[in-house]
């Protein structure tokens, strides 16, 4: 990659590491899927204009749009209401690599070595010792949503698969619209008082709101979809794997979130064992191009 391309990956990670405290001031204002609704609302404002009717292909845009915008996103906003802090949730939202990895495993019947099972299982025991710290075992409900909301965002990303050649600002939108709606729906079945919620907000809650929308969906989601469709996506996420050091900076800086010794080595563990999986993706991707370029030279 491009030093200035890196440069941006990192400046990614940062955002999205910081959106884990826009998130927790969110849902601090508002219930989870009203806040959902709110900030979808804001991405589907600006992309908008992109929103096309995409023949052949809706079955699965809509798909993706619901599983990421009302699903996934929706699970990261109750996980950080239950959460007292963001540094575990961070670090547990990495699991998409290898829920991922599994997941192509299964259904696209991919092949497995040793290597990519031992990352595979470094990823889950790191989230198991931070499990074991009696701060965050006081808030075991948030490590499950964020685990779920993993496996959510891995199933997205295998469906995706099908919508490579369709611009990302148009499943952007899509994904806008979807999380808007579909978090509607659920808000009025089954939570209460949104206006007196909204009425009541902070401008502080407005701001944190505006940064997940613009910050974290367009910018960060934007310029990554961008990196993706210049590498390979294995050549792109291992600078990603630094955003739970943003966000575990920014927990102890604006939450005064002690970070124990369960914290740092599951932390540790999490991230080595989703490395690995990057890296052996990678080395099976290239593989994989290596083949066939040599085929077609035959």
């Amino acid at each position: 990659m491009k030093f200035r391309d890196i440069v941006l990956a990192v400046v990614i990670a940062a955002v999205w590491g910081v959106n884990f405290i826009a998130v927790k001031a969110a849902v601090d204002a508002f219930s989870p899927f009203l806040a959902n609704t709110l900030r979808f609302s804001f991405v589907f404002l600006a992309l908008s204009p992109f929103l096309k009717w995409v023949p052949g292909r809706m079955k699965s845009m809509l798909a993706v749009a619901v599983i990421l915008g009302v699903a996934h996103f929706g699970l990261i906003l109750f996980a950080m209401q239950v959460a007292d802090g963001v540094s575990a949730v961070a670090i547990a939202s990495q699991l998409g690599v290898p829920f991922s990895t599994i997941l192509a495993i299964i259904v696209l019947k991919e092949s497995v070595g040793w290597r990519r099972i031992v990352g595979i299982a470094l990823s889950f025991s790191g989230v198991i010792v931070l499990g074991f710290d009696p701060v965050i075992f006081a808030y075991w409900q948030a490590l499950g949503l964020v685990t779920l909301a993993a496996f959510m965002y891995a199933v997205s990303t295998v469906m995706m698969r099908t919508l490579k050649d369709i611009p990302a600002v148009t499943t952007q939108a899509w994904v806008g619209f979807a999380g808007a709606l579909g978090s509607l729906l659920f808000s009025f079945a089954f939570e209460n008082n949104q206006l007196e919620m909204i009425k009541a907000a902070s401008n502080d809650a407005w701001l944190a709101l505006l940064y997940s929308a613009i910050g974290s969906s367009i910018i960060g989601h934007g310029g990554a979809n961008y990196l993706f469709r210049k590498y390979d996506v294995s050549a792109v996420t291992p600078y990603f794997l630094v955003m739970p050091l943003f966000a575990v900076m920014a927990g102890v800086m604006a939450l005064d979130e002690t970070v124990s010794s369960k914290v740092v080595l599951g932390g540790v563990l999490t991230i080595a064992g989703v490395l690995i999986v990057t890296l052996r993706n990678r080395k099976k991707h290239s593989k994989m191009a290596d083949v066939a370029n040599a085929e077609g030279m035959t």
